[in-house]
């Protein structure tokens, strides 16, 4: 039984990951280019009818990779005392992930409280929200990569 429910935490903490990373790739290469092409009162509208499914899609899948990250790591994983999380190499880069995740959670909830803002003013665009969008999305972006590597990484125990 516990070998089952360890399986059934890793593949739904991987499945909210995917989801959650795979979401972010979709926006910064698909959705964004394309609304930034199209006329500003289009964009706005199809943004804002886009944005709440999307928007608790991405706060779901990147709060439950969170938690399952954590019982993955400690309930269902190695890391049972400090001594483990911060003298192995797998405590290290378990903790060095969480911390990063959650740099990404609190990222992706203030820029997108501050997204629409940021891009438009009232009907036009924005002149720097081509350099705003690409920031934003490269920061969390290499956050994703860095903490796909640390999984990488505690696959082989490291």
């Amino acid at each position: 039984m516990q070998t089952t429910l360890v399986q059934i935490v890793e593949w739904l903490h991987i499945l909210c990951g995917i989801t959650w990373f795979g979401g972010y790739i979709f926006m910064t290469f698909a959705v964004w280019p394309t609304l930034l092409r199209r006329p500003v009162v289009e964009a706005q509208s199809f943004f804002t009818d886009f944005t709440k499914p999307v928007s608790n899609l991405m706060m779901v899948s990147g709060m439950a990779v969170v938690l399952l990250g954590i019982l993955r790591g400690t309930v269902f994983g190695i890391i049972r005392s400090f001594e483990v999380l911060f003298t192995t190499p797998y405590g290290l880069t378990w903790l060095t992930a969480l911390v990063l995740t959650l740099i990404l959670t609190v990222h992706g909830a203030v820029s997108s409280k501050n997204l629409e803002t940021r891009v438009w003013e009232g009907d036009h665009l924005r002149s720097d929200a081509a350099r705003y969008l690409r920031n934003t999305n490269v920061f969390a972006l290499v956050l994703f990569g860095t903490v796909l590597a640390c999984m990488v990484l505690m696959r082989f125990g490291m």
